[in-house]
């Protein structure tokens, strides 16, 4: 019977989640693990993952796409006559190209595996259960990993088999914004692109706008020099990479970035009379701008979640910038709290203020 949703198979986790999962299964011998088969939509980072723990481990990776096979050929490999063997030749077939050859251990990733043909799905099957096809084996040392659509989601696949599903381990990753903030800040993508998904995580639709469409656009921009409203090159480059309303919704984002913010190293290294003269220019007017200022909060508390430990004159930064007698009671709460939340280092000196004190416990 068709599985019209191997998604029933996989508990819902996050890219960060997944990848604590694979590493702690790597801990067993690698032919004593079932493959296991990441799920999910286009975009969401299935194969990215896999590459990044391989790099990670210094393993080699190799990786197919058996919905280029055409041929059992192209699966099992091309017979050959053996006459090594007593009595006369035996025939044989040669590992294909794609077969590891080294001992491991090492990574074969079968991507996007649910859209082979059906046959070659059923010849596959050997190869999960056995580690082996026909006249060669799997090395020992070698997992296997593969990445697969949902059925029934408009995606062109195979449907699959509850034979071939009891064979593997499965997990579906989902867009989860704290492992994408952290996997953004340590590739280096922009500050500003970083908030704009902060802000607005409804722009991944999971369709033209993917967690993968939307890095292709913040690379390009960054390439670009980052450009800003009303350049006419901003508003091409981000429709022809996402969808339109993401595309309208960053150009509108930058549009308003009327007061630029600080990174969080130089805001909490500043003196209280700089730190004030920004919360002025924030919160004064006809229209403050208490978004910005959210913002500039969680770029404070990514950077403490990298920081564990902050030097003296930012530890007093911070101290100074939490008892502002205009930071709005909201905003101290969010900071305070995530603070709490991460159990930084820097909360026990912050903890002998008494209103500070009380906001936590609170």
């Amino acid at each position: 019977m068709s599985i019209t949703s191997p998604f029933l198979h996989g508990p819902r986790v996050s890219t960060q989640a997944a990848y604590q999962y694979l590493q702690r299964l790597f801990t067993q011998p690698a032919h004593q693990v079932p493959p296991v088969c990441l799920w999910g939509k286009h975009g969401i980072g299935k194969t990215e993952l896999i590459l990044a723990l391989a790099q990670e481990k210094s393993w080699p990776c190799r990786v197919i796409n058996p919905a280029q096979f055409e041929e059992m050929g192209d699966l099992i490999g091309l017979p050959y006559l053996d006459h090594k063997e007593v009595g006369g030749a035996l025939s044989r077939f040669a590992p294909p190209e794609w077969i590891p050859q080294g001992e491991g251990p090492g990574i074969l990733l079968i991507d996007d595996f649910n859209r082979a043909d059906d046959r070659i799905l059923r010849g596959l099957m050997a190869l999960w259960q056995a580690r082996r096809l026909s006249s060669w084996a799997l090395p020992e040392d070698w997992y296997i990993l593969l990445t697969g659509n949902p059925e029934g989601q408009q995606y062109s696949v195979t449907p699959v088999d509850e034979a071939t599903i009891s064979r593997m381990l499965h997990l579906e990753l989902v867009f989860d914004l704290e492992s994408w903030t952290q996997w953004a800040q340590a590739s280096g993508l922009p500050e500003k692109a970083i908030e704009f998904v902060r802000l607005h995580p409804e722009s991944i639709d999971g369709e033209q706008t993917t967690a993968r469409t939307l890095t292709f656009l913040f690379r390009l921009w960054q390439q670009y020099g980052q450009p800003m409203p009303p350049d006419p090159q901003l508003a091409l480059l981000a429709h022809s990479a996402v969808g339109a309303q993401a595309a309208q919704a960053f150009v509108a984002f930058l549009a308003n970035e009327s007061i630029p913010l600080p990174s969080a190293a130089d805001f909490l290294d500043a003196n209280a009379a700089i730190q004030q003269s920004l919360l002025d220019q924030l919160l004064t007017g006809e229209l403050p701008r208490v978004d910005r200022l959210a913002t500039l909060g969680q770029r404070i508390l990514d950077y403490l979640q990298t920081h564990p430990e902050l030097s003296a004159q930012q530890a007093a930064g911070l101290e100074q910038f939490l008892l502002s007698p205009t930071l709005p009671a909201d905003q101290r709460l969010v900071l305070l709290h995530g603070l709490s939340k991460q159990g930084h280092s820097v909360l026990g000196q912050l903890l002998r203020h008494g209103e500070l004190s009380k906001l936590v416990l609170g």
